[in-house]
């Protein structure tokens, strides 16, 4: 028999929204009840910067994912476009495995690709293009910039993000067929992705899934839950049997 697998993605924990953080929080405490293994599928934080203020703000979270790992659960990291910076420096103190931005892995006889999302979304040729141009840029100055500085400047983009988002036609957020196809034809069997923020289940051909797990707010979340090769997308808080 299998441990059970969940799947989260777009928690985005910041520092404004305490109830969000203890149902997150109480969520970690079912999947360490359970003796189940997580992954994280990335924007589990609103934002990511590596310095104290951001460390210190977010300190109870990663504690119970280190937790989580010491009573031996495998919890896993997918980057999004939000935590781009938090990799595997910090993720390794707390028994948190970095997969980067996409990963395929081989979980109760299936072969399933997992990735935050926004690498599914090809049509968005300006975003894909900023991200090439941008992201190590972000990381250069992560590693220069006085943490005070770095934070306000995060805040703005954060600001300026949900203004644009706000702004932009829907499509720019669709996944591409033609990426999700090209996966299935090479053997996955299953994507788990996140990032559209609008939970999601689709077939092709028959039997390969392809699935949206929903966001967090403050009073509800929703996950992916795997045992003994079956899936399915719940809620939180719920009862499970």
């Amino acid at each position: 028999m299998h441990s059970p697998v969940y799947f989260i993605a777009d928690v985005h924990l910041g520092g404004n929204d305490p109830d969000k953080r203890s149902l997150f929080l109480s969520f970690l405490e079912m999947v360490k009840q359970r003796k189940g293994n997580l992954y994280i599928l990335g924007d589990l934080f609103d934002y990511w910067a590596n310095n104290r203020r951001v460390l210190k703000d977010n300190e109870t979270v990663l504690d119970a994912l280190g937790d989580l790992s010491r009573r031996g659960s495998q919890v896993s990291f997918l980057i999004g476009n939000r935590d781009l910076l938090l990799g595997e420096k910090v993720l390794s103190r707390y028994g948190i495995e970095a997969l980067g931005e996409s990963r395929v892995v081989d979980l109760q006889g299936k072969s399933i690709l997992l990735t935050h999302g926004h690498l599914l979304c090809t049509d968005d040729v300006s975003f894909q293009k900023y991200r090439k141009r941008m992201w190590p840029l972000y990381r250069i100055l992560d590693a220069l910039l006085p943490g005070c500085i770095e934070n306000a400047l995060a805040r703005l983009f954060i600001q300026r993000s949900k203004q644009v988002i706000e702004a932009q036609e829907s499509w720019r957020f669709q996944f591409s067929d033609t990426v999700i196809e090209a996966a299935f034809k090479g053997g996955i069997d299953m994507i788990i992705c996140g990032h559209a923020h609008k939970p999601a289940a689709r077939h092709f051909d028959g039997d390969r899934s392809f699935i949206v797990l929903p966001h967090w707010t403050s009073c509800s979340g929703g996950y992916g839950y795997m045992k003994d090769g079956a899936f399915q997308v719940r809620a939180f808080p719920v009862h499970e049997t």
